[in-house]
């Protein structure tokens, strides 16, 4: 009796021996002390932060018009004044099942792998939702010269300019899509085009 007595003190001994530590529940990068030494800590207590960046959740809105375009797993491209001009890509993870009433936009959470860790926590970014990806022929818009309704480039063949009409489809800042006319590796004239004649 007195030995199965001594056991259970030294468990409650133990219980609070381990209650005086606090261990992390997952591996990652503690924050800042949020307590001083000697501060009387308790269950509500903050005592820092704990991230694990490995990987962002990030939230974000979707206007109403474009909810038939947002699916799970669509892969979306954001961006941080921190960083610009380095793009990070991840994929829609889950949806919500509402609409904002007063928004009129539904809320969407995409992760985005972060294996240098150069996002953090709080941060903003600027979100792309990529609808669709195909491989298309671009040109620069200042190699198009428009006449009677049509467009027309200038190649470069054996050394002389070949004016071919093109079928131009979506732009996008400074390029146009070209579905026939020219092909890939061709090479087209983008200065002096207006000076430019079929032969020269």
């Amino acid at each position: 009796a007195k030995m199965k007595m001594d056991e259970a003190q030294l468990q409650a001994a133990q219980a609070r021996l381990d209650n005086s530590f606090v261990r992390a529940p997952f591996a990652g990068t503690v924050g800042l002390r949020r307590v001083s030494l000697g501060d009387l800590v308790g269950p509500e207590t903050m005592i820092t932060t704990l991230d694990d960046t490995r990987s962002i959740r990030l939230e974000f809105s979707v206007p109403e018009s474009f909810l038939a375009e947002l699916r799970l797993g669509m892969t979306i491209s954001a961006e941080s004044v921190v960083y610009p001009g380095r793009p990070f890509s991840g994929s829609v993870t889950s949806i919500d099942s509402r609409v904002d009433p007063v928004t009129r936009a539904v809320t969407a959470i995409a992760k985005i792998p972060n294996p240098e860790r150069m996002l953090k926590p709080g941060m903003f970014l600027t979100i792309g939702l990529e609808r669709s990806r195909r491989q298309v022929l671009m040109v620069p818009e200042e190699a198009l010269s428009p006449r009677q309704g049509r467009q027309y480039v200038f190649l470069v063949v054996d050394g002389r300019a070949v004016e071919r009409a093109v079928e131009i489809g979506a732009r996008t800042p400074g390029l146009v899509e070209v579905r026939a006319g020219v092909a890939a590796g061709d090479v087209v004239v983008t200065e002096g085009i207006q000076r430019l004649r079929d032969g020269v």
